[in-house]
């Protein structure tokens, strides 16, 4: 490629009929300032897209990172996602299997309980029907002794003299000498010693 010194040194070969030299020379000067000042701008243009190619391979190469961070970050949610609902999931289930747990527990312990209440009536029912059959037994046993014993009474009432009969042995007595007030036992052996006497005379 020319370059503007190489314009600028460039000679030629003169004829009979050539060209007026010092046109083609200011042309020629002409020439070399517009080439170089196009060679300037072309090598600023140039180097204006090399940078401008770095930056857009750097901003392709940060593209790709952003999106290999993107993608990154994305399967990174996911298995946050994943995990977190894997977690909640075990946690549900984990919960549920306490509270079945719970409840199965409660259950058994109020049946226990149930148990326990129902046999400590039962014990209580049977102690109640121990006591009132005792009770029945004691009755039924003192029922035949007041019965026995008012037999008894009846029978020893119904040896008793009447009222006659006391009347006549006190006015037997009086006949005998036997006194109303002496003692009883005297009486008796007094009656006793003249009943003898009594019987001596017959």
């Amino acid at each position: 490629m020319l370059t503007p010194v190489d314009i600028h040194n460039q000679e030629f070969k003169r004829s009979f009929r050539g060209y007026d030299i010092d046109e083609i020379d200011d042309f020629l000067d002409q020439v070399v300032n517009d080439y170089e000042k196009l060679f300037r701008e072309n090598s600023q243009l140039k180097k204006e897209i090399e940078l401008n190619e770095k930056a857009l391979s750097q901003y392709h190469q940060l593209e790709k990172n952003l999106q290999d961070t993107l993608l990154v970050a994305q399967r990174t949610a996911d298995e946050v996602t994943n995990t977190a609902n894997t977690r909640a999931e075990e946690i549900r289930a984990a919960a549920r299997q306490a509270s079945d747990n719970i409840i199965r527990e409660a259950e058994i312990e109020a049946k226990r309980r149930l148990e326990d209440a129902a046999q400590k009536v039962r014990e209580a029912v049977t102690e109640y029907e121990r006591i009132v059959s005792e009770k029945r037994q004691f009755v039924a046993k003192m029922r035949n002794t007041l019965q026995t014993e008012l037999s008894l009474l009846e029978e020893a009432e119904s040896n008793f003299p009447d009222r006659q009969e006391s009347q006549i042995l006190q006015s037997v007595n009086v006949e005998i000498g036997t006194k109303p007030e002496e003692n009883p036992t005297e009486a008796q052996e007094s009656d006793g010693a003249d009943r003898t006497a009594f019987e001596d005379d017959e």
